[in-house]
């Protein structure tokens, strides 16, 4: 006769992973997931704004060289601007110098040859960035 049966011993390193353990590295890999789902979520609204930002400063940019380069017009109502592209909308401007030290809004009866002009410009859609102010000093021309 035999004796009773013997199981075989396991080595040490082949018992396996437990239930608990499996559960622990499901979860590490999950916060792992959302904390870089959530930088690349950042990161991508980041750059659209960077991106409207970088927009609208080149906007206004060519929007007061147009201004720059217009002859200057006494007692302008405005001056025409580049087109903006879509989304974005450029608003004019200009108060008139009193001769004594200040701009006011209303033209003079007698204009000075002094006009400050405020370009504004204002984006829109889903994330709109603030609006981008230039201000230019515009003077007659001494030559005419």
């Amino acid at each position: 006769m035999t004796g009773p049966a013997r199981r075989p011993r396991r080595r040490r390193g082949d018992e396996g992973e437990t239930l608990v353990e499996v559960l622990v590295a499901v979860v590490l890999m999950g916060v792992a997931f959302v904390t870089i789902l959530g930088g690349m979520g950042t990161a991508i609204i980041s750059s659209v704004t960077q991106h409207k930002v970088t927009s609208a400063d080149s906007v206004i940019r060519s929007a007061a060289e147009k201004v720059v380069s217009d002859p200057y017009v006494s007692c302008a109502g405005s001056y025409e601007t580049p087109a903006p592209p879509a989304g974005y909308t450029v608003t004019v401007r200009i108060e008139y110098w009193d001769g004594v030290g200040a701009f006011g809004l209303p033209c003079p009866t007698a204009d000075t040859g002094v006009q400050k002009v405020t370009l504004t410009v204002h984006s829109t859609g889903p994330h709109p960035v603030r609006d981008a102010t230039l201000e230019v000093v515009k003077r007659e021309s001494m030559l005419s």
